[in-house]
């Protein structure tokens, strides 16, 4: 588990007055009923069922709301629960389900993939074809496939490792690179310690941790060079969406062409959501390597490490061909799985790829007005009634966070709960609180969010809880 500030949390439920308690122990009721079956499951399941959903945010003073809501189907923008609950969803798969849950054209494409078979051995050539969308769309000179944004990571940083032949990477304060042990690090670029137990400290002695966006962070990877492999950087945070610094992007750009080291961008959540040409058509830089996952594979577990053939050849060797006495290179990394390149995988790529050209050109003003309506009303709810929060977001991703003492990072109580009333209210949200629209959410659907989010702060003021900053 993440080191947190245990102390900072418990503060804030030592304060719990007597109506407090009391509309927390009565709301517990209610949401225990509304959503029976998942207690009861989770309840029945815990032990055999290990999983870090099943505890996250945990706290005492509100143990009876901590368990997982379990789905029995989902289509567009809402799923159904086991007892029965229709809820919108806008955590959407952490990102993946770009075009919502199910969608017509993805379903279709697995099916026909499916009744073909499942080989793992013999290529496909839907593999090839999916590279060849990706690098239209994005303007990446090569393509390789794994299975998640982790294994991407591991494999970019690999790459980089073995074109540059140096050791250290930089990642930023913010970003999230998935569960390699190598990026689990925290702190400064003097101090980096693992973020949890289990992850030894020679595991991250070779990272740097930067501020993202500082003329600092710039200066010392200019001052390094010379030690240091990459910069990995995930251009639009996750954890902060409104954080966009182009020109420190760009100047990090030529900065690292200028010294020899390699810029990866991760966009395994950026990537095909924010721009059809993903992070570096949005900021007009060009990286060596890039990271794709989510919405790329359109519901399926896919991702991609692609870029720059200089980089790219360090896979298979480089190009060459029949006919001749040309032959790869061996000056090469080791990179395998045996599910890379999974044909479910690969047809709902090619299937979401397919839609994403076809719709490039109205598909992302549709959901950026949806987007910018959602935060503008959500916004001035907040501003009007004095409410510390405010909904910040790129494109269709957006995150809540506090002002003040309301920092999401630390989850108080306050805060832990509203989100728990707006499940109630048939709103699904994860515990990280990193949420997303689809191409399935209509306009009734973020009139249903705003209604439901203004309903669950006054039923929390109505418990007791003032959101008073102190």
């Amino acid at each position: 588990m993440a080191k947190v500030n245990h102390r900072s949390m418990r503060l804030f439920e030592d304060r719990l007055t007597d109506r407090q308690q009391k509309f927390i122990d009565e709301f517990s009721i209610l949401y225990g009923k509304k959503f029976e079956s998942s207690k009861k499951w989770i309840e029945e399941k815990r032990f055999v069922y290990c999983d870090w959903m099943n505890a996250l945010t945990f706290k005492k003073s509100i143990k009876e709301l901590i368990f997982p809501i379990f789905s029995k189907s989902s289509k567009g923008a809402h799923f159904e629960d086991i007892d029965g609950n229709i809820l919108t969803d806008i955590a959407m798969g952490y990102g993946v389900n770009f075009w919502g849950h199910n969608p017509d054209f993805v379903k279709e494409a697995i099916s026909e993939r499916l009744e073909l078979g499942l080989e793992l051995g013999p290529q496909l050539k839907l593999s090839a074809e999916v590279a060849e969308l990706i690098s239209e769309l994005t303007g990446v000179e090569r393509v390789a496939f794994c299975n998640s944004g982790t294994e991407a990571v591991m494999t970019a940083i690999r790459i980089a490792r073995g074109k540059t032949g140096k050791d250290k990477i930089v990642i930023f304060k913010g970003s999230y690179h998935g569960t390699f042990d190598g990026v689990l690090g925290v702190g400064s670029c003097e101090n980096v310690e693992p973020i949890s137990i289990g992850t030894p400290d020679n595991f991250v002695r070779d990272l740097y941790v930067l501020d993202y966006g500082a003329t600092e962070s710039l200066e010392f990877i200019k001052e390094n060079a010379k030690e240091i492999a990459a910069v990995m950087v995930e251009p639009v945070q996750s954890r902060n969406p409104a954080l966009r610094p182009k020109e420190f992007l760009q100047n990090l750009r030529e900065i690292t062409l200028n010294t020899g080291v390699a810029l990866i961008f991760d966009e395994t959540i950026t990537g095909f959501r924010i721009h059809p040409g993903g992070a570096q058509k949005y900021f007009d830089v060009i990286a060596d390597l890039v990271i794709y996952g989510k919405a790329l594979g359109g519901g399926m577990p896919i991702s991609a490490v692609a870029g720059k053939d200089e980089y790219m050849q360090l896979l298979d060797g480089g190009m060459w061909q029949f006919g001749d006495d040309s032959m790869p290179h061996d000056n090469v990394i080791f990179h395998a799985g045996t599910y890379y390149k999974h044909p479910l995988s690969i047809a709902a790529a090619k299937a979401s790829l397919t839609e994403i050209k076809k719709r490039r050109n109205t598909v992302y003003d549709e959901m950026r007005n949806n987007m910018t309506y959602l935060a503008d009303s959500l916004n001035s709810y907040f501003k009007d009634e004095n409410i510390p929060l405010r909904l910040d977001y790129c494109e269709t991703m957006f995150r809540f966070f506090g002002l003040g003492r309301y920092d999401l990072t630390l989850e108080p109580l306050e805060l832990d709960l509203l989100f728990k009333i707006l499940i109630y209210n048939n709103i699904y949200t994860w515990e990280k609180r990193t949420c997303f629209i689809s191409d399935a959410h209509t306009k009734e659907d973020i009139d249903k969010i705003i209604a439901s989010f203004k309903k669950s702060v006054e039923t929390l003021r109505n418990g007791g809880f003032e959101f008073i900053i102190d």
